[in-house]
């Protein structure tokens, strides 16, 4: 195998970058953090909105006094 890279030198970078490739998808996973253990992804239903979803045009907002209930 020395004897054909030696013969054929072209190869050295293909394998020094599949080495280095090689060498960066073991240390992803050797060193992934697994601290997201709190995470709320898993669907287990947890706390739901009470309050509506609103789609409100930009510039439009919510009253902020309360109108007055008239009865009649």
């Amino acid at each position: 195998m020395w004897t054909f890279l030696l013969e054929n030198p072209f190869y050295i970078p293909f394998i020094a970058l599949n080495i280095w490739v090689i060498y960066k998808v073991i240390k992803i996973f050797v060193y992934r953090n697994d601290d997201n253990t709190d995470d709320d992804d898993d669907n287990d239903d947890g706390i739901l909105p009470d309050d509506p979803e609103l789609d409100l045009p930009p510039g439009v907002s919510l009253p902020t006094e309360p109108k007055e209930l008239v009865t009649y």
